[in-house]
């Protein structure tokens, strides 16, 4: 069955827009492989709300109590994916979806609620699967690997970049802006010498004029903008060798652009950010900035200015540690491991399985690294499709054919091999190969499953470990030293 995705997020002057414009990432990351509607309610403002998206509003007598019974009305669960973003979405709101057997994705800043979601997306750099409670089955994307930035920023993160003097300055505070924070940099900002560029970016609920006002007599050296798209934002950051900006997410994009970060927090859900940035380097530390006022931003602006070349750097560097601009290959592999399922292997499938087995990267990791002739090929897959003693299976993802996964049955035990196609590659889909193929083995066969990596090959080991396997021992295969894991019928929950 092709599963389709449902965004789910509500924003507005008074609870903020941070979560609507977060899941917009979320949406250009999975929007060009899912088919999808992005759901507000009709308390948001929707009018920031991309054209192009294709956009349902719940209806306003409609309150979140209610919203899973109105969800299931008018979506099939099983066809569905909600991604929702928001603290509206609590513990009693996570078990009515899943009740509903909708699959659910929540993003999360707080860990405070009881999790029934099947993927919690929590992308502070602090955050471990200790500070949660949660279901069996939930699965944690945590850290800045799976930070929540538009493609644009993803792929500045994988570029490099120099930043040797500061002179010209981005600023933003986003949303309504309440302790006018970006009229206070501003000032700041105005009264330094040596900064010879000021560019604010406001959210589209700052409604204060002095800013406006401030303008007229500093026109060329002040510059103010508001609902810049994804490539006028990041163009204006590629301009800017400076920044002062929140621990939110637009203090990940600057990261990912990379360049100095004055920032700090006004909000609880940026304190735990705020604080493991600093902790790793890659901001400078502004503290917390409600208590700010013009004095303050001046004594850190100058403070910035004094740091080395040699610091400057440091900072650049650190933010390329943190972000290495891959989380979206990362959280797709994860959604999609949602849409997993598996059938047996046919006679169509033999090609298929041909180009994957012939892969450089598979024959490396294989005992037998050889390239495989054709006719071999064909000999060794007509045996196995009708061996009583092999599980066989082809992974499908959103019913598109994307590994395959052997079982073979001995006497004592099995062994498993698993491969996934290159376009798959990169997205951590093994562990799910592994973990859910492991539940149809284990209705048939109550034989442990035994599996033999390369002592070199570490990523096939994170993977098994992932989905449950542990060391059982070391063995020399076929002249390579390997290791052996080890699944028990036991260990599988069910």
């Amino acid at each position: 069955m092709e599963k389709k995705i449902l965004f789910r997020a509500d924003g507005n002057e008074t609870i903020g827009l941070g979560h609507l414009y977060r899941l917009f990432a979320l949406v250009e990351m999975l929007g060009s492989t899912y088919k999808y509607t992005y759901l507000t309610h009709a308390s948001s403002t929707v009018k920031v709300i991309p054209e192009g998206y294709p956009l349902r509003v719940i209806p306003q007598e409609i309150n979140i109590d209610e919203e899973p019974k109105w969800l299931a009305e008018h979506y099939n669960a099983k066809e569905y994916i909600i991604i929702a973003d928001g603290y509206q979405f609590s513990t009693s709101y996570q078990k009515s979806i899943k009740k509903l057997d909708f699959s659910l994705v929540y993003i999360d800043d707080l860990a405070k609620e009881h999790m029934f979601a099947d993927i919690v997306i929590n992308h502070s750099p602090s955050t471990t699967v200790s500070d949660f409670d949660y279901e069996h089955y939930t699965k944690f994307l945590l850290g800045t690997k799976y930070a929540l930035i538009r493609p644009s920023f993803l792929k500045a993160a994988r570029q490099e970049r120099e930043v040797k003097s500061i002179d010209r300055v981005f600023v933003c505070f986003g949303g309504s802006d309440k302790f006018n924070l970006s009229l206070k940099a501003t000032k700041a900002l105005l009264s330094i010498a040596q900064i010879k560029e000021i560019h604010v970016v406001l959210g589209a609920a700052y409604s204060k004029k002095e800013i406006y006002e401030l303008q007229k007599n500093y026109l060329g050296k002040l510059h103010i903008y508001s609902n810049l798209s994804e490539s006028q934002l990041l163009k204006l950051m590629i301009s800017c060798n400076f920044a002062i900006a929140p621990a939110s997410t637009i203090c990940y994009e600057l990261c990912s652009v990379k360049m100095p970060i004055l920032s700090g927090f006004y909000v609880d859900n940026q304190k735990n950010i705020y604080k493991e940035l600093v902790k790793k380097g890659v901001v400078i530390d502004g503290g917390d900035f409600s208590k700010y006022e013009i004095e303050d931003f001046q004594s850190k602006i100058k403070d910035v200015l004094d740091i080395t070349t040699d610091s400057l750097t440091s900072f650049l560097f650190e933010q390329k540690q943190l972000f290495d601009g891959k989380s979206d290959v990362r959280i797709l592999g994860a959604v999609n491991g949602l849409n997993l399922s598996f059938r047996q292997v046919c006679e169509d499938d033999m090609m298929r399985m041909y180009d994957w087995s012939n892969d450089e990267i598979v024959r490396h990791n294989s005992y037998q690294s050889d390239f495989i002739k054709l006719e071999d090929h064909k000999s060794w897959f007509l045996k196995k499709i009708s061996d009583k003693n092999t599980l066989f299976l082809v992974g499908m993802v959103n019913n598109i054919p994307a590994g395959i996964i052997r079982y073979e049955i001995k006497n004592n035990d099995a062994s498993v091999g698993v491969l996934i196609s290159k376009e798959y590659r990169g997205q951590k889909l093994a562990g799910s190969f592994l973990k859910k193929s492991a539940d149809l083995y284990f209705k048939e066969y109550e034989k442990p499953i035994l599996a033999y990596i390369k002592v070199d090959n570490l990523a096939s080991v994170k993977s098994f470990e992932n989905a449950g396997y542990i060391y059982f021992k070391e063995e020399i295969i076929s002249g390579h030293d390997s290791l052996v894991y080890k699944l028990e019928k036991r260990d599988v929950i069910r």
